[in-house]
């Protein structure tokens, strides 16, 4: 048969046939090697007669074993956490905080006080020290009224309370409608603070005052 082709086509129609069909088949690459431009097309025409369809896509293969962990970077971002380094030694103790109940020998506290009474009769109000007072029971009190002057135990004013150690030092700014110029001291004890006690004046049915107070332990 091959003989009888040989003989219809020559030579070279049977190189190039025997290549289209080659090409047909799939060899398209070691097929073409060695033709010229004009036999090359003629392949190309030849298999496009001969070939068949795209075959259905075939099923997706497994997947692959996980590679290998690449280098760590140059700049160390991803390398490996170091081992944890030795504690520290423990610090200096630092300063005692303010943890005193009791006010210290020398220091003072102040404060202020206030009233407002709307009857008539008595009135008071609380003074609470911030730090107990020990020993205050022996403690001079004493009361600067307004336009008062200072004293050697309480040589402050109503804007910069002061007090001597051992005084107990309270300062009006202002008292109205009262019976007198000063209260009446109550302690409630007096370490933790005292209560002022006001009268209302006669006839009156409104009083009102305010001021501040220092106290410095002994």
């Amino acid at each position: 048969m091959i003989s009888r082709i040989h003989e219809r086509l020559g030579t070279a129609g049977l190189v190039v046939a025997i290549v289209a069909l080659v090409a047909a088949l799939g060899g398209t690459a070691f097929a073409m090697a060695g033709l010229n431009s004009k036999q090359k097309k003629e392949v190309k025409g030849i298999a496009k007669q001969f070939a068949g369809k795209p075959g259905p896509k075939g099923a997706t293969g497994p997947q692959g074993p996980a590679g290998q962990q690449g280098p760590i970077g140059a700049n160390g971002k991803d390398g490996a956490a170091g081992p944890t380094g030795p504690s520290g030694s423990m610090g200096a103790t630092g300063p005692a905080g303010p943890t005193e109940t009791a006010l210290p020998s020398g220091k003072t506290e102040i404060g202020v006080w206030s009233f407002t009474n709307h009857s008539t009769g008595r009135s008071w109000t609380t003074i609470s020290w911030p730090l107990h007072l020990e020993g205050a029971g022996s403690f001079e009190m004493q009361w600067i009224g307004v336009g008062e002057s200072s004293t050697a135990q309480c040589p402050g004013n109503f804007e910069n309370p002061a007090a001597t150690a051992g005084s107990i030092c309270v300062y009006a700014q202002e008292v109205e409608n009262t019976e007198t110029s000063f209260p009446e001291f109550a302690t409630v004890p007096l370490r933790a603070g005292l209560v002022l006690e006001f009268s209302t004046a006669g006839g009156k049915t409104e009083s009102w005052g305010r001021g501040s107070w220092a106290v410095t332990a002994k």
